[in-house]
């Protein structure tokens, strides 16, 4: 008996390869397992990367990083708990040569560096580097290839820091301690620390790494001791998370949450194509039933039918998931240069079985439909509605599921599921209203509008169906377009109205007043100036930062370094008050603060919370008495964590400034007097800016169009399977049509019309779930404002309608292929 039943679900399995909803079902699942399986291999690949880019790059067992000098106590404690000790110093500054300048980090070692590995050089440009086990005598300088090129200089060349003259003595490649900046685009140079401090240095600006070579009971010592008496440090050891791990984890999330959509997308599409699977399972299964079958065997035939359409997917899957997963390591290598590719079946065949029980819980309502229902019902199809609300109670679990999974940004998520929410509700709400009043109104007319619009009524659920789903895709596309394009835009015409051409992100007193006669003698204005101190938080509600936040999010990332407190007792122009209350001029408690309302969220935060943060050395608390929100159009400048003026008089801490600057031209040739008086000045003109975001916006394109891409995709898909859904009531409608004498064209024009209002309505819910994303996320995520283009957002929706009606009609062309014949046989 099973020999027959596996015959016989093989015979099935080949007739099931020649129906179109099946081809259509296997390659949305296609997609669905390519997207989760190349993610699942980038992730493992980037991963053993950063592993491996840990051992390489830390340079000692144990790095200690904070800015300052740690104090005499703390280094004799480290010194007692390593074999061997030494420190790096490190600054953001600039170099100038022949009118060039460029900004890079400088590292200032001595004659026991490295501690681990060699430092890697060249004697000119163009030649292959060699290891070398010491580092620059005083008065050299080694600079990076990059650097040298930017600068046009060569080895045995003379450069000019501060007024210094340095040799340019090597051609740098390498060294073994990058592991802290190795991930980033800075250039870098180093020097002797005899130089470095007679450059004088402001030493709260300088960088000091302490690198130790310790046991692996010394490691978990230090471990205890740095959060113990050191907790404004960072400390890294060879076992450790990599400095990129949390970035990695965030960007996981983010393609999970693409994930979704392209779920929320292929969803719709399964929940179409299973109703057609429902009834020829049911059809079949009664056939069986009527046989003298038992349900157990119509249940396990199908299960049968269904592995051999997944064991089908298995090697197409895992060959074009490897090759997807080799063309994005390559991607990926400009940004991690040693990240190869190393594929690993083992991995790549655990997701394809995960993917495979996500498909498994779409195809439960076909199960459940076989096992529970008598001959009679699977015949006539009873309880349909309860298998409706079966299929659509899987496939919400299913995404629910994915969701709880990758999403980390709560409000992002929530902001998009919420638009898509609207999306659906508008379309059911448009569907119902313009279908109803239309048959109203044309009731008394004749005519082959009126009758479309009598037939979709009739039709209201499952024409309701359809448009939800070309709307969805609609929305998602209009959306991810109009993303591309606005931020593209703005990243390309810059606001200069409040922000001028010159930012000046770090100054201290003298170096701000430097600037300003600077200024006056070129007559340059200054737009901004805003003053800040560096704070580090160290704790929440008396639990520290790891404890009380357990979710990676952007704003952890930038709370595990120093972060810019802002003062001030008026509410700055681009920042708007969301929850709370802010404080008066002259506050009784200073100790209170106004967060940023996306940290708020991404953090767990709430009104009243505590928040530790050590400002030189001192911890102090502060109490959440508001939380604020970014207002575009009146300058970029904003701080995440804000507090009252009166706040900086008790606080005893160095202050730096933050400034926008509008500059001439000819001006701007002249910056580099200012960085030969104050080298650790951190200045940036617009035309670095712009640099920075050509780059960026280089990368979010062509992120965006392979989204976009896959979208378009998937939105034919939801059309075509829409169609096949109601291919056979089509077919009847039309037959209908033509035994009254009237031309096939005739059902054309029909079909068109029906095609025409679906691509109309979805438009219009397209159009306003846009409007409603771009309110919601521009200002939040991007502190974008959100102006509609209604002349371009009408012509690509125009765009969307015709594409819609194009893929309409030619997926339902076999239908228009019916005939008065076909009516009578059935």
């Amino acid at each position: 008996m099973n020999n027959a039943l596996f015959s016989l679900a093989w015979q099935l399995f080949k007739q099931d390869y020649r129906t179109p909803h099946i081809r259509l079902l296997q390659f949305t699942q296609v997609l669905l397992v390519l997207f989760l399986l190349t993610l699942t291999l980038t992730s493992e690949s980037v991963q053993k990367h950063l592993a491996q880019n840990m051992a390489n790059l830390l340079g000692a067992d144990v790095v200690i990083t904070q800015f300052g000098k740690m104090p005499q106590e703390n280094a004799l404690k480290l010194a007692a708990h390593s074999s061997k000790v030494i420190f790096t110093q490190s600054i953001k500054t600039t170099l100038t040569h022949n009118g060039k300048w460029q900004q890079l980090t400088l590292k200032a070692v001595d004659n026991n560096y490295p501690l681990q590995g060699t430092v890697h050089v060249s004697n000119t440009l163009n030649t292959a580097s060699y290891p070398v086990d010491s580092g620059p005598t005083p008065g050299e300088i080694w600079i990076g290839s990059r650097l040298a090129a930017s600068l046009s200089i060569d080895v045995n060349q003379k450069i000019t820091l501060a007024h210094r003259q340095f040799v340019v003595a090597q051609i740098l490649h390498h060294e073994p301690d990058r592991l802290m900046e190795g991930h980033n685009v800075d250039m870098r140079a180093l020097i002797h620390r005899e130089d470095f401090s007679a450059l004088a240095f402001n030493d709260d600006n300088v960088e000091y790494r302490y690198l130790l070579n310790t046991s692996k009971a010394q490691a978990e010592t230090l471990i205890s001791l740095q959060k113990a008496n050191m907790p404004n440090a960072e400390l890294r050891h060879r076992h450790g998370a990599h400095p990129l791990a949390l970035f990695w984890t965030r960007t996981e999330n983010f393609l999970g949450l693409s994930f979704i959509l392209l779920l929320f997308m292929a969803t719709i599409a399964i929940y179409q194509i299973s109703r057609i699977q429902i009834k020829a399972e049911q059809y079949f299964t009664a056939i069986c039933l009527s046989s003298g079958a038992t349900h157990s065997q119509g249940l396990f035939l199908s299960l049968l039918k269904w592995l051999l359409h997944i064991l089908v997917l298995l090697p197409v899957t895992l060959s074009t998931s490897f090759l997807c997963h080799w063309a994005m390591i390559n991607w990926l290598s400009g940004t991690l240069p040693t990240l190869q590719w190393q594929p690993n079946f083992h991995t790549g065949l655990l997701s394809f079985l995960s993917c495979a029980a996500l498909l498994g819980l779409f195809q439960l309502p076909v199960w459940f439909s076989i096992k529970t229902a008598s001959v009679k019902q699977l015949i006539f199809n009873r309880s349909g509605k309860a298998k409706s609300r079966f299929t659509l109670a899987c496939l919400a679990t299913s995404l629910t599921l994915v969701v709880l999974v990758y999403s980390d940004n709560r409000l992002l998520t929530a902001m998009l599921l919420g638009a898509m929410v609207c999306c659906v509700t508008l379309i059911a709400f448009l569907s119902w209203l313009s279908l109803t009043f239309g048959e109203k109104l044309t009731q008394r007319h004749s005519g082959l509008i009126p009758f479309a619009t009598f037939m979709m009524k009739q039709r209201l659920m499952s024409k309701s169906t359809q448009i939800m789903g070309v709307g969805l895709c609609a929305f998602l596309l209009l959306f991810t377009l109009m993303l591309l394009r606005d931020v593209g835009n703005t990243m390309q015409s810059y606001s200069r109205e409040f922000d001028g051409n010159v930012m000046v992100s770090q100054a201290n007193a003298v170096q701000m007043d430097a600037v300003s006669r600077w200024v006056d003698k070129h007559g340059a204005e200054i737009r901004q100036q805003k003053p800040f101190m560096y704070a580090k938080l160290i704790g929440i509600n008396d639990q520290s930062v790891d404890e009380f936040v357990t979710t990676p999010s952007e704003s952890l990332s930038t709370f595990q370094q120093a972060i810019r407190l802002h003062w001030t007792d008026d509410v700055p122009r681009n920042n708007r008050i969301i929850e709370g209350q802010w404080w008066q001029s002259k506050p009784v408690e200073w100790q209170q603060l106004s967060v940023e309302q996306e940290v708020m969220t991404d953090m767990g935060l709430n009104i009243g919370d505590q928040l530790s943060f050590i400002i030189s050395g001192n911890v102090i608390d502060f109490t959440i008495v508001a939380s604020h929100g970014y207002v575009p159009g009146a300058g970029t400048m904003t701080f995440w964590v804000q507090m009252p003026a009166a706040a900086a008089a008790h606080i005893n801490a160095r202050y730096y400034t933050m400034a926008s600057i509008e500059a001439t031209q000819t001006s701007l040739n002249s910056l580099g007097e200012l960085w030969q008086e104050h080298p650790s000045l951190r200045m940036v003109s617009l035309k670095e800016m712009t640099q920075r975001f050509d780059d960026t916006l280089t990368l979010v394109t062509q992120i965006i169009s392979g989204f976009a891409f896959v979208i378009l995709s998937l939105a034919c898909i939801v059309i075509i399977s829409s169609v096949l859904t109601y291919e056979h009531q089509e077919r009847k409608k039309n037959s209908i049509i033509m035994s009254f004498g009237l031309p096939q064209s005739t059902c054309l024009t029909i079909n068109l019309i029906e095609w025409a209002f679906t691509g109309a309505v979805a438009a219009l819910g397209a159009m306003f779930s846009t409007w409603v994303a771009g309110v919601l996320i521009y200002r939040s995520q991007f502190s974008m404002a959100y102006t509609p283009d209604f002349l371009w957002m009408a012509m690509t929706l125009t765009t969307i309608i015709l594409t819609v009606l194009v893929v309409g009609y030619l997926a339902s062309k076999r239908t228009l292929s019916s005939s008065i014949r076909e009516l009578l046989t059935e």
